[in-house]
Protein backbone atom coordinates (compact mmCIF):
# COMPACT_ATOMS: atom_id res chain seq x y z
CA UNK A 1 0.00 0.00 0.00
CA UNK A 2 1.12 3.51 -0.70
CA UNK A 3 -1.83 4.93 1.20
CA UNK A 4 -2.75 4.62 4.83
CA UNK A 5 -6.50 3.95 4.46
CA UNK A 6 -8.71 1.59 2.46
CA UNK A 7 -12.09 -0.09 2.68
CA UNK A 8 -14.12 2.70 4.24
CA UNK A 9 -11.53 3.97 6.68
CA UNK A 10 -9.53 0.91 7.69
CA UNK A 11 -6.01 1.96 8.66
CA UNK A 12 -4.08 -1.20 7.87
CA UNK A 13 -0.68 0.52 7.82
CA UNK A 14 -1.05 3.53 10.14
CA UNK A 15 2.53 4.81 9.78
CA UNK A 16 2.49 4.81 5.96
CA UNK A 17 3.44 8.20 4.50
CA UNK A 18 1.86 8.54 1.05
CA UNK A 19 4.63 10.94 0.04
CA UNK A 20 7.34 8.84 1.71
CA UNK A 21 10.30 6.99 0.28
CA UNK A 22 8.39 5.11 -2.44
CA UNK A 23 8.48 1.73 -0.76
CA UNK A 24 5.35 -0.39 -0.47
CA UNK A 25 4.02 -1.00 3.03
CA UNK A 26 2.19 -4.26 3.66
CA UNK A 27 0.50 -5.92 6.58
CA UNK A 28 0.05 -9.58 7.39
CA UNK A 29 -2.50 -10.89 9.90
CA UNK A 30 -1.91 -14.55 10.62
CA UNK A 31 -1.92 -17.30 13.19
CA UNK A 32 -4.96 -16.22 15.16
CA UNK A 33 -8.09 -18.11 16.07
CA UNK A 34 -11.49 -16.95 14.81
CA UNK A 35 -12.26 -15.43 18.21
CA UNK A 36 -8.94 -13.59 18.40
CA UNK A 37 -9.47 -12.28 14.87
CA UNK A 38 -12.92 -10.98 15.84
CA UNK A 39 -11.39 -9.19 18.83
CA UNK A 40 -8.44 -7.66 16.96
CA UNK A 41 -9.91 -6.79 13.57
CA UNK A 42 -12.18 -3.88 14.66
CA UNK A 43 -9.08 -2.09 15.97
CA UNK A 44 -7.94 -1.62 12.35
CA UNK A 45 -10.19 1.46 12.10
CA UNK A 46 -8.03 3.30 14.63
CA UNK A 47 -4.74 1.66 13.66
CA UNK A 48 -4.51 -0.04 17.05
CA UNK A 49 -4.36 -3.57 15.62
CA UNK A 50 -0.60 -3.12 15.13
CA UNK A 51 -0.12 -3.51 18.89
CA UNK A 52 -0.89 -7.23 18.49
CA UNK A 53 2.56 -8.14 17.22
CA UNK A 54 1.98 -11.86 17.74
CA UNK A 55 -0.49 -11.78 14.81
CA UNK A 56 0.15 -8.53 12.91
CA UNK A 57 3.31 -7.65 10.97
CA UNK A 58 3.90 -4.39 9.12
CA UNK A 59 6.76 -4.47 6.62
CA UNK A 60 8.15 -2.27 3.84
CA UNK A 61 9.98 -3.10 0.66
CA UNK A 62 10.38 -2.47 -3.03
CA UNK A 63 10.00 -6.01 -4.41
CA UNK A 64 7.67 -8.14 -2.34
CA UNK A 65 6.50 -11.69 -3.03
CA UNK A 66 4.19 -13.56 -0.69
CA UNK A 67 3.74 -17.33 -1.14
CA UNK A 68 0.99 -19.31 0.59
CA UNK A 69 0.92 -23.00 1.49
CA UNK A 70 -2.64 -23.27 0.10
CA UNK A 71 -4.82 -21.00 -2.06
CA UNK A 72 -6.44 -18.19 -0.08
CA UNK A 73 -8.35 -14.95 -0.53
CA UNK A 74 -6.48 -11.63 -0.29
CA UNK A 75 -7.63 -8.08 0.29
CA UNK A 76 -5.39 -5.84 -1.79
CA UNK A 77 -6.12 -2.12 -1.88
CA UNK A 78 -9.74 -2.88 -1.00
CA UNK A 79 -10.26 -5.55 -3.65
CA UNK A 80 -10.81 -9.24 -2.91
CA UNK A 81 -8.76 -11.68 -4.98
CA UNK A 82 -9.68 -15.37 -4.61
CA UNK A 83 -7.56 -18.53 -4.82
CA UNK A 84 -4.18 -16.80 -4.60
CA UNK A 85 -1.08 -18.98 -4.17
CA UNK A 86 1.50 -16.24 -4.76
CA UNK A 87 1.33 -12.46 -5.04
CA UNK A 88 4.06 -9.96 -6.00
CA UNK A 89 4.33 -6.18 -5.79
CA UNK A 90 7.08 -4.07 -7.32
CA UNK A 91 7.43 -0.44 -6.28
CA UNK A 92 8.68 2.17 -8.70
CA UNK A 93 10.98 4.32 -6.62
CA UNK A 94 10.93 8.02 -7.48
CA UNK A 95 14.35 9.51 -7.96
Amino acid sequence: MFGRYFGGGMMATPDQDRLGDGRVTFMTFEGSSALTTLLIFPKIFKGEHVKHTKYIRIMKGTDITVKFDKPCALQIDGETILDVEEYSVHANLKK
